[in-house]
């Protein structure tokens, strides 16, 4: 479930957040710890926003997605 309608900037990340990201049509959703490269991949974008959230609630910080590689959603806060 979104928690935002209006998507934020990259910017709106802080250090330690999740990020779930989509480049293009053909690659696989990645999974990192902003402002590291991704750790992980999954095969679809419902598994990677659940793994992210889950990630992210473990490790008590926000979990974002993107598809665009310049605006994020945020898709669960911890913090």
């Amino acid at each position: 479930m979104w928690n935002k309608k209006e998507p934020d900037s990259l910017t709106s990340m802080q250090p330690g957040d999740v990020l779930v990201s989509h480049g293009s049509a053909v690659t696989a959703h990645e999974i990192s710890i902003v402002p590291d490269a991704p750790h992980t991949a999954a095969a679809t974008h419902d598994a990677a926003v659940s793994d992210g959230c889950a990630e992210a609630e473990e490790l008590g910080v926000d979990a974002w997605l993107t598809e665009d590689q310049t605006h994020v959603v945020k898709i669960a806060s911890n913090r």
